[in-house]
């Protein structure tokens, strides 16, 4: 038998009013699930919630429906906000160390004679006055052997830069060079 269109409208209702409220009842009659059923009187419009298995009275019609609809279709991506304004300038930093400055290159030759195997022969250079040695080296044009023996700051302010050969033979000449990289460098 059908349902008529006033009796339809009160059953939807009534269903709706169940769905909301009637989830406790379902659980209660051991259906388990998202699916509901009811047995819905086909004269007067009653609804009884009811098991899956449940046979319906004559004059009832059993129905069905989920707790959760199907999801809908992802909506459209909204409109792009207009940027902030600009934030307030952060406060100044303090100064930084200040570094080295009045870079230069010093050297200084020596030469020496009459020289004898074995010889220890010592050439340094002195930074300007307030600079400080940052490096140095040593070169060394010679008509006999020598051996390059120490390359380092000379003096305990590291003001300057020594280098010390050793004649490795005898030689009448042999020129020696250091040389130091000077600057001035803060506290």
């Amino acid at each position: 038998m059908l349902i008529g269109k006033r009796n339809l409208l009160v059953v939807l209702t009534i269903i709706t009013a169940l769905a909301v409220g009637g989830a406790s009842a379902v659980l209660a009659n051991g259906n388990s699930g998202n699916v509901i059923y009811a047995c819905v009187n086909n004269s007067s419009g009653t609804v009884q919630i009811v098991a899956a298995d449940t046979v319906c009275h004559q004059n009832s019609t059993l129905v069905h429906w989920n707790q959760e609809g199907t999801p809908g279709q992802d909506g459209t991506d909204g409109v792009d906000g207009q940027d902030g304004t600009d934030g307030q300038d952060g406060a100044d930093g303090q100064d930084g160390v200040a570094g080295i400055s009045g870079y230069e290159q010093v050297a200084r030759a020596q030469i020496y004679t009459d020289v004898s195997e074995g010889l220890f022969m010592t050439v340094g250079v002195t930074c300007p006055d307030g600079k400080k040695v940052l490096g140095g080296g040593a070169s060394g044009f010679i008509t006999a052997g020598t051996h390059l023996v120490a390359s380092n700051p000379s003096l305990a302010d590291e003001s300057g830069w020594d280098v010390i050969f050793q004649a490795t033979r005898a030689a009448s000449t042999i020129s020696l060079s250091a040389y130091a990289i000077c600057g001035f460098v803060a506290p």
